[in-house]
């Protein structure tokens, strides 16, 4: 039995992994990731010296990369395996809290349910759900937490929901809405339904306790020598937090495969997209039923206070759906529709409702009628989903365009070099490292220097580099030849590679290990950035 599970698992994998490749091509956020796994894996456990931002993934992420860098070293398929695995791991947590224990026809609706949305995709999830790092690990750790305080006691469930919010907090301070913020707020739920205040103790005290041990193993790493964080994000306005509730409701759908949007299908046709009206409207009914069911128990108290009563579960997840909403209307702050990024746990938390609420349905279906046409309506969808998938990873891969860039460096013996954000981790990560380019921003006076967020400072100290490249249909940072030849003087030769231009001179070139990291403006911060455009996506 063990070997048939590992077996299904790595098809998911495997199977996740080409949906993730012909959804988009990696960037410079992903490319991070894959770097700090790299030096996590060469001994730098701290991240020493390192300029992260508050989703720095360093205990969420970044982990399983250097894991999996100790089998395969650094590679560019990392950009896609990865958060592949994450994906899978989601998957299948899900699933087991959608079962929920049922047996029979009821377990498998509800554990079915949450593979049929999340194991295959949409092309627009699969952007955001198989793009790393974009919180998928943070919804991970979140789910975990959530099974350990579903009994509402206190044991080795709960010190796990208290040590996966710490490790969330420390990595991503969504972590404190996702799955801090939802505990507490269920704690507080469950004294009131069983009207008891005991009942909400263990939950109150996971969300109190991930703080405090994510605070001390803070202090410790600061003590011994770790990274910094920089600014935060930008907040979205007033008037455009009400823009986003549109948004909910159009970029929501385009998650479950309702509609396209700018990022597009992946080709499937119009006939099977229509079958994902099914999953929209489970999630959707799943979420509205048990936040009815949360207020009324609230109200009407006195319910089950057993070990392990569904309601607890519920609850938790209700919560942090709402909770992903708040993070989306809070930080989107224009109509790039990179923004998704802050729907996917959302789409996480809502099919794992979307799975229990199915499996409570079949589980009260008596009919032998009934159960023949449900069984029979869920193999249809499950087929359409599965077709539609595979629709888009027979079809064409979207092009990385840094890979020619890559290739010409290496033909032309270029192995060292600095550039813009969006042209600089990528480079590194699809070399394999056989080509290193640090990033680098200009500051207020115009000169080049070392961007001092999403970067190692041994990078730039004691380090020569040979060229500078700056892509001119993304200019970012005001990374230009003018303030290049600015900084470093003219150029000796400058390359055209695509959109790339990259600037060769006769001297090398130095940075400083202290740069600059420019405070961010609207949605144009390079830290979990907008990466995601139309551009992105198949044609």
């Amino acid at each position: 039995m063990g070997t048939l599970v590992l077996i299904g698992f790595v098809a998911m994998v495997a199977l996740l992994y080409l949906a993730s490749v012909h959804a988009f091509a990696g960037d410079s956020d992903a490319a991070t990731v894959v770097l700090e796994g790299q030096a996590m894996r060469a001994g730098q456990l701290m991240l020493h010296g390192w300029a992260l931002s508050l989703d720095s993934f360093w205990t969420v992420d970044a982990p399983l990369y250097m894991v999996v860098e100790f089998v395969t070293g650094m590679r560019s398929m990392l950009l896609h395996l990865v958060p592949a695995i994450l994906a899978a791991l989601v998957v299948v947590v899900g699933a087991l809290l959608a079962r929920d224990g049922r047996p029979g026809r009821a377990g498998v609706a509800g554990a079915g349910t949450v593979v049929v949305l999340l194991a295959l995709p949409s092309h627009v999830l699969a952007v955001f759900f198989l793009r790393g790092p974009l919180h998928v690990g943070t919804a991970l750790l979140c789910l975990l937490a959530f099974a350990g305080l579903r009994s509402g006691r206190l044991g080795w469930g709960w010190a796990m929901a208290v040590v996966c919010f710490a490790l969330g907090t420390l990595g991503d301070l969504q972590m404190v809405a996702l799955g801090i913020a939802p505990a507490l707020g269920a704690g507080l739920v469950a004294a009131t339904r069983t009207r008891a205040w005991r009942s909400g103790l263990s939950s109150v005290a996971a969300a109190a306790g991930g703080l405090l041990l994510a605070g001390v193993l803070r202090e410790l790493a600061d003590a011994v020598g770790t990274f910094t964080i920089n600014a935060g994000h930008p907040r979205a306005s007033m008037s455009q937090m009400f823009a986003n509730l549109r948004y909910v409701v159009t970029w929501g759908a385009n998650m479950l495969g309702v509609g396209s949007g700018t990022l597009g299908s992946g080709g499937v046709p119009d006939a099977l997209q229509l079958v994902h009206l099914f999953g929209l409207a489970a999630v959707v009914a799943s979420v509205a039923v048990y936040a009815v069911a949360l207020v009324r128990g609230a109200i009407r108290g006195k319910v089950s206070d057993s070990p392990g009563a569904r309601w607890r579960l519920d609850d938790l997840l209700v919560l942090a759906f709402l909770s992903s909403l708040v993070v989306f209307a809070g930080f989107t702050t224009s109509n790039d529709p990179g923004f998704m990024r802050y729907l996917t746990s959302a789409v996480i938390f809502g099919s794992v409702l979307a799975g229990r609420w199915v499996g409570r349905l079949v589980a009260t279906v008596a009919s032998p009628r009934g159960r023949r046409a449900g069984a029979a309506l869920f193999i249809v969808v499950a087929v359409a989903f599965a077709v539609g998938l595979g629709w888009t990873i027979t079809g064409p891969r979207p092009a990385q365009t840094v890979a020619q860039l890559g290739r010409f460096l290496e033909s032309h013996q270029l192995h060292r070099g600095i550039g813009d954000y969006w042209s600089a981790s990528v480079t590194t990560v699809i070399t394999n490292g056989v080509v290193t380019v640090r990033p680098v921003v200009t500051t207020p006076s115009g000169r080049v220097v070392r961007y001092e967020r999403q970067s190692a400072g041994d990078w730039y100290a004691r380090r020569s580099f040979e060229f500078l490249v700056y892509d001119t249909a993304r200019p970012w940072g005001g990374v230009s030849s003018a303030t290049a030849s600015r900084t470093f003087g003219p150029a000796a030769h400058t390359y055209v590679v695509g959109t790339y231009r990259v600037l060769v001179w006769n001297h090398p070139l130095s940075v400083s290990a202290v740069g600059f990291a420019p405070v961010p403006v609207g949605a144009q911060s390079a830290s979990r950035a907008e990466a995601v455009t139309t551009a992105s996506t198949p044609p």
